[in-house]
């Protein structure tokens, strides 16, 4: 029975090795590349770029003029690997889900940005959108759902990118996610194009488990002109004029409606590592 418990096992590994991997889409060229060059455009708006190697292999491939399929495939493969999730569109504009390649890792208190494959079998041209149960505000949330509420998310679809699909038969879209907490979390992510097209067997639905890597915890010295301790207001956002902390993860007594927090000597902040404009009076 030896030799049969071997052979299953190296049956076995492949095949999870390529759990995660998502399909190569026939695509033409020319308009493949168009959407790919926006893409790159749009990392570089967001300050966000790929690594330098990939970026200039995609540029070099979205130029080329021959082997078009050949070259649309690289391109898929390239970007797969940044892939949280791959969307599936059917003729019937039905969604379903799989979880890609691209490391699972969020950081505390700070976005990430992931890719989302679109594979558009009905070439029908809505918005796609993504939602989940671990996201929203949280200010008059039930206290079981505090917890449960640990993400923000939003599918970015400012220029130079559009905010509908293309009708392409596949493409990229930028998806950024925030997480208030560090350590391992698990998130229901649900993508949508409309009300009506989820799968029917809740395959629009995909569990990720995300590692959040913790924030750097600031500590702040607030004196007033007379060097006595007193309370400040701070106003902090990044290079995309986001808000930090996240108004919509704020609970008492910092308040979500207005977008400064107040810091009294010896308080802290948490802040990833990054670039911030602080207003403080």
């Amino acid at each position: 029975m030896r030799p049969i418990v071997l052979a299953f096992a190296a049956l076995v590994i492949p095949l999870f090795a390529q759990e995660n991997t998502l399909p190569l889409v026939p695509v033409e060229h020319q308009p493949f590349a168009a959407q790919v060059s926006r893409l790159l455009e749009a990392l570089d708006v967001l300050n966000d770029p790929l690594p330098a190697a990939e970026t200039a292999e995609l540029k070099r491939l979205a130029a080329s003029n021959n082997n078009g399929s050949n070259a649309a495939q690289r391109m898929q493969q390239i970007l797969d690997r940044h892939c949280l999730a791959g969307v599936n569109i059917n003729p019937e504009s039905r969604v379903k889900v799989q979880e890609g390649p691209a490391k699972a890792e969020l950081i505390q208190q700070g976005w990430r940005t992931f890719f989302v494959k679109v594979q558009n079998e009905a070439g029908i041209t809505p918005v796609l959108a993504v939602e989940s149960r671990n996201a929203g505000r949280l200010a008059g949330t039930d206290q079981d759902a505090v917890a449960r509420k640990f993400l923000d998310l939003q599918m970015y679809s400012k220029q130079p990118l559009k905010p509908n699909l293309s009708g392409l038969e596949v493409e990229y879209r930028i998806l950024q996610i925030f997480s208030r907490d560090a350590g391992k979390r698990e998130a229901k992510l649900s993508f949508n194009v409309g009300q009506g097209t989820q799968d029917l067997g809740f395959r629009s639905d995909v569990d990720i488990l995300f590692l959040c890597k913790p924030a750097q915890r600031i500590s702040l010295r607030v004196l007033d002109f007379d060097d006595r301790p007193t309370t400040g207001s701070f106003l902090i956002r990044d290079k995309e004029g986001r808000v930090y902390p996240s108004q919509a993860k704020r609970l008492a007594p910092d308040l979500f409606f207005q977008p400064q927090v107040y810091r009294g000597n010896g308080d802290s902040l948490l802040l990833p590592q990054g670039d911030y404009t602080i207003e403080y009076t």
